[in-house]
């Protein structure tokens, strides 16, 4: 996974990448649906995904917040999402580090968000799981739980959100 230094938002657009624009899909959605129409024939399949993030509306953190880290935007992750045919492999950087994980299973999730301030008033995820019985309501659970053992091993590719 082998990207210039000076990789852009603009790049991965011209690069046939699913491009996700502060958590919202932006750009190749139907990269994105030949992928899983694939994935769900067992064809081995890989799709390159960029995830670009902005600080947004800088009244929305606190002064020393927002100095604190403007600088570090705007960042761009990319990751290869693969499927061999039985499994799913995620591969990206982050923090300098190469990342590779893979899951038995993606899970397509729909619905609504239980906070009536959300920005927006539906969302379909995809998610990678080992458990196939998982719902988005545990994977929520386990991530807002103290409680030792309920986190649940996931990792989030892609997300539509239609916004208020």
């Amino acid at each position: 996974m082998q990207l210039p230094a000076d990789y852009t938002l603009e790049d991965a657009k011209s690069g046939n990448c699913v491009v996700f624009e502060n958590g919202d899909i932006t750009h190749g959605q139907s990269t994105w649906d030949d992928f899983i129409t694939a994935t769900d024939d067992s064809k081995p399949s890989i799709v390159r995904l960029a995830y670009y993030y902005t600080l947004g509306d800088p009244s929305k953190y606190s002064k020393d917040l927002y100095q604190e880290i403007k600088d570090d935007y705007p960042v761009l992750y990319i990751t290869d999402l693969t499927f061999d045919g039985k499994k799913y492999i995620i591969k990206g950087i982050e923090d300098g580090k190469l990342i590779s994980k893979e899951y038995k299973y993606l899970m397509k999730y729909e619905g609504q968000p239980k906070s009536p301030t959300a920005i927006f008033s539906e969302y379909t995820y995809y998610v990678l799981v080992n458990d196939n019985t998982v719902t988005w309501d545990d994977i929520e659970h386990g991530i807002s739980s103290s409680q030792f053992g309920d986190y649940i091993d996931h990792y989030q590719v892609y997300s539509d959100l239609v916004l208020k």
